[in-house]
């Protein structure tokens, strides 16, 4: 009995240590092959452009996911972060930079965060 209590705390823990999944269901394929809704989500995160709730929520945790190389993303919030930064390096090389250089300056995170969500 006493090990079913450890393991539902540990569980428990397990589980809070991850972002909300809220938006985990996302459709990422119907955004990021939209050229007008990448774009405005790009334009959100750089800030430049507005924010709907679900970018605001995104864009909230995008500085520590980032750093930790998406240490708190559920697998599909790895797989949101992966194709969406495919599709704008491959449409956008100049967004795909300033992204960098608003979440990364220094180029430290990069190389971790590519490998943790590079088979998302």
């Amino acid at each position: 009995m006493k090990s079913l209590l450890v393991l539902s705390a540990v569980l428990a823990l397990v589980a809070a240590e991850t972002y909300k999944t809220d938006h985990d269901s996302l459709d990422v394929e119907s955004i990021v092959t939209n050229a007008d809704t990448l774009k405005a989500l790009t334009q959100c995160f750089l800030d430049k452009g507005d924010c709907d709730e679900t970018a605001t929520a995104f864009k909230k945790v995008l500085p520590e996911a980032t750093a930790t190389a998406c240490a708190k993303c559920t697998p599909a919030q790895k797989h949101m972060l992966r194709r969406y930064l495919e599709e704008v390096k491959k449409t956008s090389a100049e967004d795909f930079e300033a992204l960098g250089k608003k979440y990364d300056p220094e180029g430290k995170y990069v190389s971790a965060l590519r490998e943790a969500i590079s088979n998302a």
